[in-house]
């Protein structure tokens, strides 16, 4: 990242105009102002060049004409108001008497006394207009000639703004300030709105949960984030990828060995039919017997296998339709009971008179149920007590399990009950179904809820 397009840069600068601001726009924006004037300003169209020029000028005229006629005087009094064209001038001669005006606008008198012409030059001392009294040929009593001019003529070009410079400086002022303070409002927007985008960007994500890339606009410091923010959602894209192979090819592992494993348990439990009749010993058929559980283990827990495979790539058929719970608990007890008097259960089951309806699929509820009852012929087995009942209220419908066991423990999940829990689990789910267990050393209770305000789930 080159260091002018760094935000840091940027923001120094903002930083020392902030500082340089008084002393630095205060002259800047003097020169803005009489730049201008000064160019545009011609002093050579102008005859006015100074107070005292003028002064010494008029006195050198009037020490000229002290030796002309009354119309040589007048002339060149006329030439004079011509070459300053604002100008007014008049002359008296030496008896007192007002002669030749030019552009005068004042009245005079015909003739002048010595107390009106002490009173005129005293008015007239440091007065605007500006006024000069010149004695002809350097002389009081030949005459004297008189110009007035308006001191505005003689003024600088700042001096001609007058009251006006303070207005246009604070102006001008003002203009700069508010341009420096969009800048720095624009500069600072800029960062918040690509932050404020960077943000909304990390909200919006696709189907597989990952955010979008976005287009890096500055290689700022921001940018550079940009740039990152790009990188770790290609890390993410890549590591997902390899996520989904690993997952695709572990369940078509399971799915392939569960599928190879059941041929030759098949053929096993076909041989071990023939070979209980050529067994005649208690202690052979004891071992027949344990072999022939044992694969019947082995092909429960390969069917777990494949149905949580086909669960978590939701590839296992989900057919919902309405089943009366009542029904289906007795149809399922009774295909467990000569099981469970085979092991010397307690069987005890308490159905609602009055039907009770879900709506989940059949052949899920089954497999729910085969595992449940599995795990408790299994694991619970010296409680010899099985309770299936159906409890109802006003706001949910419970089907309860419970035995007398010791409790689910660790060792429970070595003997297979992990995986069968797991396709419990996920089943329940995906019915929309609510379930618990209460499992201790004096028994575990199972409940699966169905809340009457819940909307089951009519697809898989």
């Amino acid at each position: 990242m080159k260091w002018r397009n760094s935000l840091v840069v940027k923001y120094l600068i903002i930083i020392f105009f902030a500082f340089t601001f008084i002393p630095i726009i205060l002259p800047t924006a003097s020169s803005i102002i009489l730049l201008p004037t000064a160019v545009f300003h011609n002093d050579k169209d102008s005859p006015y060049e100074g107070l005292t020029d003028l002064k010494i000028m008029w006195h050198k005229e009037a020490k000229e004409l002290g030796n002309k006629s009354d119309e040589a005087i007048k002339e060149h009094l006329e030439f004079l108001h011509n070459k300053y064209p604002e100008s007014q001038i008049f002359w008296v001669d030496k008896t007192g008497k007002t002669r030749d005006k030019f552009f005068y606008n004042e009245e005079l008198p015909d003739i002048w006394t010595p107390s009106y012409t002490v009173q005129f030059m005293k008015d007239h001392i440091d007065a605007d207009p500006y006024t000069v009294v010149a004695f002809l040929n350097g002389d009081s009593s030949d005459g004297f000639i008189v110009i007035k001019v308006d001191r505005k003529h003689f003024l600088s070009p700042i001096e001609q703004l007058g009251p006006y410079y303070d207005y246009i400086l604070l102006s001008l002022l003002l203009l700069i300030l508010v341009v420096f303070t969009l800048m720095s409002w624009r500069f600072f927007k800029d960062i918040r709105k690509r932050l404020l985008h960077l943000t909304a960007a990390m909200q919006v994500k696709n189907e597989d949960g990952i955010p979008y890339q976005i287009t890096v606009s500055k290689m700022d410091e921001i940018g550079q984030l940009e740039k990152s923010f790009n990188q770790m959602i290609l890390e993410l894209e890549q590591s997902q990828k390899r996520e989904r192979d690993a997952e695709t090819l572990r369940k078509n592992l399971i799915a392939n060995l569960s599928h190879d494993l059941r041929t030759p348990l098949t053929t096993i439990r076909a041989q071990l039919s023939n070979v209980k009749e050529e067994v005649r010993t208690a202690k052979g058929l004891e071992s027949l017997v344990l072999i022939d559980q044992k694969i019947d283990f082995l092909s429960n827990l390969i069917d777990n296998l494949l149905s949580y495979t086909l669960l978590s790539a939701k590839k296992y058929p989900y057919h919902p339709e309405k089943i009366q719970i009542n029904r289906f608990i007795r149809k399922i007890t009774a295909q467990w009971y000569p099981l469970f008097e085979q092991n010397e259960f307690e069987v005890s089951i308490q159905a609602e008179n009055e039907p009770v309806y879900w709506l989940a699929d059949s052949q899920w509820m089954e497999r729910i149920f085969e595992n449940l009852l599995q795990n408790v012929i299994r694991h619970a087995s010296a409680g010899k007590y099985i309770g299936v009942y159906i409890k109802k209220t006003e706001k949910m419908e419970q089907i309860i399990i419970e035995d007398r066991g010791k409790g689910f423990g660790r060792e429970n999940n070595k003997d297979g009950a992990g995986i069968g829990l797991s396709i419990v689990d996920m089943m329940i789910k995906d019915m929309g179904l609510i379930w618990t267990i209460d499992t201790s050393e004096n028994g575990t209770k199972i409940m699966l809820i169905n809340k009457l305000n819940n909307e089951l789930k009519t697809s898989h």
